[in-house]
């Protein structure tokens, strides 16, 4: 019987990540080469008529050791919350249906593009980097117009409301993913065209982010492939395009997903339903529970969604079609008596919401969480600004993170969210600044939030933005007055307007690391200090 290798993925706990295997670098969950001796399959392969849009389902039988299958940019964050969320939401069925896979004798084939160089060292990337390279030929023009509307530039898939900024933060793979060790990972086309040619393969069958963008047409890509005289399949359950949601229109990321799955079918690329072909060849297990409940927009406790007013939260379950989605808003799990979801959820207040899919009173999916935080009024500007107060010593000087005065940590300008501010302290989590309140103090106001200092570091912030997190707290006499929610890079700053009781001694600005400790945790307080009792 094949067994999973003995191997332990390690929690990421700053820049180096870790393997328990041969070498250290990104996390992978390694498995043992498993093929399979194995008959033909018949795949049901789907496209539409390019005139009328009518369904065409024709059948291929094929051995599946010709098979290829190629995952693109399934990476461990995005610059959208809701798009990483989404991406996220894949891995338990993609990593079941490549088990399954791989029992058949398929060849499996990673494809992260922007992170490849991140997995040199790994048996995986330095097979592939030795193989005799083949020429990519091009037999053919061929090019996928899409339908849906897309996010950019200037939108995110969250819809309406704050924005992500763009960032290029990833730098490795989704360390759920479980990465075999007779696996692949490719670093450009030729490569992988190699494989296709060495291992004599007659189709490759692609899945992941984004299907409009990185899965038709990054160089690894469909299109690339077509245009090499390559047969590609789209696993159309396994993939996830970057499209928009627009709560007014009733327009949701599964909608554009649909849109643009029909457009490759009408490109004439043909799509399968990946699980359903697995389940034919007897290769999957009915039992499983790969499905989340997706949410839209989608923050969570790492990651949440900021809003000022209101926000509308769209819940569905693409994969399951007659099932019931039940939720909860006090941060409680939904059982099957929670009540039902029906149309979108209108959040007012700061929401830790919980949501699951299920079927004949049975959980049919994993539990998803979103969390939704309102942002106070703007504060106003304070009559005494911190540079003007000396903080109180109380611990040993040269033991701590000095903060900087009207700059940030760095030395360099106090930024946040591409804004720059004059005033303010730039801290390195954890650190504080102690200060003695005086009988004129009514508030403490500031804004503050993450220093976009690894934009300065890498352009676009590359591989460095999903590593800062910070938390900020104000506590008063020792106890907590007020406090963030976990902040990222490129959030709305968190406002802070906190009032001083009568008898207040002393005011504590903290910044944590919210628990994953990193030297790029750079946190500003800006247009911080103290309104005076009028």
């Amino acid at each position: 019987m094949n067994q999973r290798a003995r191997c332990r993925v390690l929690p990421r706990t700053g820049l180096a990540l870790q393997i328990l295997v041969s070498v250290a670098c990104i996390p992978l969950t390694c498995l043992p080469i498993s093929g399979i001796a194995s008959s033909a399959i018949e795949l049901t392969l789907q496209t539409r008529d390019h005139e009328t849009d009518r369904i065409l389902v024709t059948k291929e039988s094929i051995d599946p050791t010709k098979i290829g299958i190629v995952i693109i940019d399934m990476w461990n964050t995005n610059d959208c919350m809701t798009n990483a969320q989404r991406a996220a939401a894949l891995v338990p069925r993609m990593n079941k249906a490549l088990e399954a896979a791989r029992r058949l004798g398929m060849q499996i084939i990673w494809a992260p593009t922007d992170v490849a160089s991140q997995y040199v060292g790994t048996p995986q990337r330095e097979r592939a980097i030795a193989l005799p390279r083949y020429p990519l030929p091009h037999i053919r023009n061929f090019s996928c117009a899409f339908s849906a509307p897309t996010v950019r530039p200037g939108k995110c898939m969250c819809g309406p409301g704050i924005v992500c900024h763009v960032h290029y933060g990833w730098d490795g793979m989704d360390p759920d993913l479980v990465i075999g060790a007779g696996d692949w990972i490719v670093g450009d086309p030729e490569e992988l065209y190699s494989i296709y040619k060495q291992q004599g393969l007659a189709r490759l069958i692609y899945m992941g982010i984004n299907t409009n963008l990185c899965v038709m047409n990054k160089p690894e890509g469909m299109a690339p492939m077509t245009s090499a005289g390559v047969k590609c399949i789209l696993a159309r359950d396994l993939t996830d395009a970057e499209t928009s949601y627009d709560p007014i229109l009733a327009f949701t990321p599964d909608m554009g997903t649909e849109k643009d799955i029909a457009d490759v079918e009408r490109s004439g690329i043909p799509t399968i339903n990946i699980v359903g072909e697995m389940r034919k060849a007897g290769a999957w297990n009915d039992h499983w529970i790969v499905e989340k409940v997706r949410v839209t927009p989608w923050g969570t406790n790492a990651w949440p969604y900021e809003f000022t007013d209101s926000v509308k939260v769209t819940l569905s379950a693409p994969q399951q079609k007659g099932v019931a989605i039940r939720y909860t808003l006090d941060g409680e799990n939904p059982g099957p008596a929670s009540p039902l979801y029906t149309k979108p959820l209108d959040v007012t207040k700061t929401t830790r919401l919980h949501a699951a899919a299920f079927e004949n009173g049975r959980l049919a999916t994993t539990i998803s969480e979103g969390y939704f935080v309102r942002l106070g009024s703007l504060p106003p500007n304070p009559d005494v600004y911190l540079d003007q107060l000396k903080p109180l010593e109380h611990q040993r000087p040269d033991w701590v993170w000095q903060p900087k005065t009207n700059l940030a940590f760095t030395g360099n300008p106090l930024s946040i969210r591409e804004s720059v501010y004059d005033k303010g302290m730039g801290m390195r989590a954890p650190a504080n600044l102690l200060y003695e309140i005086q009988p004129g103090y009514d508030r403490f106001v500031a804004r503050a939030g993450v220093d976009d200092d690894p934009f300065r570091q890498h352009p676009n912030a590359r591989f460095l933005a999903t590593y800062p997190s910070v938390q900020f707290q104000v506590y008063i006499d020792g106890h907590l007055a007020s406090e963030s929610p976990i902040m990222r890079l490129s959030q709305e700053p968190w406002r802070f307007d906190v009032k001083i009781p009568k008898r207040g001694r002393l005011i504590n600005l903290v910044v944590t690391d919210a628990g994953t400790r990193s030297p790029l945790d750079l946190a500003d307080w800006v247009n911080a200090g103290f309104v005076l009792k009028r």
